[in-house]
């Protein structure tokens, strides 16, 4: 693919590149004891930055689709209404779902922490950051649309100066966690991809990009060099973006028009729609130990169960979702008719 887009309702490729990615994230949650191994390193820990090019590029095809990429319009309460809805509720179940837990287990519950701050759990940052990204990203649209290299660039700009921020003020871990500032180059990315599939990016670009986020990875990693920046999250840091993003642009090339036949593929693409149910679920599950005893057996056993249950569930909470989407708007449909 030439970072070619089809207009069509849903793009087998994305879902089930994110089945895959919510799966990774599940594995990186887990207790392992060598999580520091080049593979871990180099592909597991990959999860969350191709989630966010991921983000970039179904927020940008929205917003085309929807509004032709007219900002007034990206900021109009019928655009963002919806992707509120669709982040929110799921979310507020959670954060219900959180306290009654922390009730059964007659412990401190802090509401503004759980609802206002991500609730509790591995990954607890994400609905958060995409609240941010509600707000920033038609300015980002804007920006690629108008010029890749320039918006690709000041998005990168303000990535870094946020990252230098971080340092010269000395902001906390807890807080880090929570800023869109740390991801705006990965979201740009997948911005681009969208916005200029007629552009190709050089074979050399792609080769220099890769080597200049290798060359991090093994810096931080390999001789455990400590960087003046990015000293949180060094596995998401904004130098992983040159890493990943030749990677999913050669995965959007050679499998953007894949269509796997059967249960393999329905699976995968239900999986796919429901990936961020599953990150919710996985989150729940993993901080208040709903897993058991089994969670602390070896990890042959361990991980296919953690996996097991938590795409399970997170698939039945999805369908929950969307049947309640359904009757929530059937029933405003009726209301309307009753009225008129």
């Amino acid at each position: 693919m030439s970072e070619t887009k089809v207009e069509k309702k849903r793009i087998d490729f994305l879902d089930y590149l994110k089945a895959i990615c919510v799966i990774m994230v599940i594995i990186t949650h887990y207790e392992w004891e060598d999580k520091g191994s080049p593979f871990f390193t180099m592909v597991i820990n990959m999860a969350v930055p191709v989630f966010m090019i991921i983000s970039g590029y179904n927020f940008a095809m929205s917003n085309r689709k929807k509004t032709g990429g007219n900002l007034r319009k990206m900021y109009a309460w019928e655009m963002i209404k919806p992707k509120l809805i669709r982040f929110l509720v799921p979310f507020f179940t959670v954060c219900i779902i959180e306290i009654i837990i922390l009730m059964i287990e007659d412990k401190h519950i802090n509401p503004p922490r759980i609802f206002l701050l991500g609730a509790y759990g591995p990954g607890s940052y994400y609905v958060p950051i995409m609240i941010q990204l509600l707000v920033i990203f038609p300015i980002i649209y804007k920006l690629v649309e108008k010029n890749a290299k320039i918006g690709i660039a000041l998005s990168g700009a303000v990535n870094l100066l946020f990252e230098i921020g971080v340092k010269v003020f000395d902001m906390d871990k807890y807080y880090y966690r929570l800023s869109i500032g740390r991801y705006l180059l990965l979201i740009s990315f997948g911005c681009y991809l969208y916005l200029h599939p007629e552009h190709r990016v050089k074979k050399c670009q792609l080769i220099s990009m890769f080597l200049i986020g290798l060359a991090y990875i093994v810096a931080v990693f390999g001789f455990d060099w400590d960087m003046v920046l990015f000293d949180y999250w060094k596995t998401t840091a904004m130098p992983i973006a040159f890493y990943i993003f030749p990677i999913v642009i050669l995965l959007f090339r050679k499998f953007y028009y894949i269509k796997l036949p059967g249960m393999i593929g329905n699976t995968l693409t239900w999986i796919g729609q429901a990936s961020y149910h599953i990150f919710l679920v996985q989150m729940v599950y993993y901080h208040f130990e709903l897993g058991g005893k089994i969670m602390g057996s070896t990890w042959y056993i361990a991980l296919p169960f953690n996996i097991l249950v938590t795409v399970t569930a997170g698939l039945a909470f999805y369908e929950a979702d969307c049947r309640f989407i359904r009757n929530m708007k059937h029933l405003k449909y009726r209301v309307k008719q009753k009225i008129a």
